[in-house]
């Protein structure tokens, strides 16, 4: 499936703006980075878009699916593009994610959920600093 189908099905229409930005992230690597990141990418790669349309289509890209946002304790969002169940170590030295796999990890006992509310699911970080 070509990447303007992968935003068709997605429930996105393929603007120039959402097809040079699926051109670099749903290209079949996982990855991790920020909209700073993918902004320098974009613009070394010919093209050019503002900060603010890289963020408007990653939020697009996340309301349907196609890329997770990875909640930190960073200032900088910190975008996914593998959306399989995982978790991750972060490096707090330079804010890289390294992935998890779901089987990696093992929870026994999670706390009740609080009445009203449905677990969306766990996702487990463990922080990382360098052992002086």
């Amino acid at each position: 499936m070509n990447n303007k189908e992968k935003l068709r099905n997605a429930g996105l229409r393929p603007t120039k703006q959402r097809m040079i930005v699926a051109d670099i992230l749903l290209n079949g690597f996982n990855r991790h980075f920020t909209a700073e990141n993918l902004q320098d990418e974009i613009n070394s790669s010919g093209n050019s878009m503002s900060i603010a349309t890289v963020y408007n289509c990653l939020k697009k890209f996340k309301n349907c699916g196609l890329i997770k946002q990875v909640e930190t304790s960073k200032d900088t969002a910190i975008f996914d593009t593998n959306t399989d169940y995982h978790h991750h170590f972060l490096n707090e030295e330079t804010g890289e994610l390294i992935d998890i796999e779901n089987e990696e990890i093992s929870l026994h006992k999670i706390p009740e959920i609080p009445q009203g509310y449905l677990n969306n699911g766990i996702e487990v970080i463990i922080k990382l600093k360098r052992h002086n």
